[in-house]
């Protein structure tokens, strides 16, 4: 399935997430996660962080770039942004990951601000196309 990259369109696959079905303390998986969380690794330093658990139990909903994804909870359908840094440092480099809660109108926000040509459709999630 495949469709042009119009507000319209971005609106209707965001749809579900303008109202939640949940409270968030009613949530299994949001309740146990805080409005951003990150983890930083260096492997040169030998540092490395962990995110919650509750992490891995959110869905990729959107993948923007392969640095930046929107992920759902299966749940709620609350949204997060999925941010991935990676920094070249003198004597190694350094990853890292922010998970950030957003509500529908940054993600639409978000989603507007790209110059994409399409969303595309694949299995369970939805890939922007340049």
């Amino acid at each position: 399935m495949e469709y042009l990259y119009t507000a319209e369109n971005i609106k209707m696959i965001l749809g579900p997430s303008e109202n939640p079905g949940k409270k968030i303390s009613d949530c299994p998986i949001c309740q146990n996660l805080p409005d951003s969380v990150s983890k930083v690794d260096a492997p040169a330093r030998n540092e490395f962080s962990t995110l919650p658990d509750e992490v891995s139990k959110l869905e990729e909903f959107i993948l923007i770039k392969s640095t930046w994804h929107i992920l759902k909870c299966p749940l709620c359908c609350r949204l997060y942004a999925d941010e991935y840094r990676y920094e070249h440092l003198v004597g190694g480099s350094e990853d890292k990951y922010v998970i950030s809660r957003i509500d529908y109108h940054d993600a639409l926000e978000m989603m507007k601000g790209i110059k994409a040509k399409k969303l595309v459709k694949d299995g369970s999630r939805w890939l922007v196309s340049w």
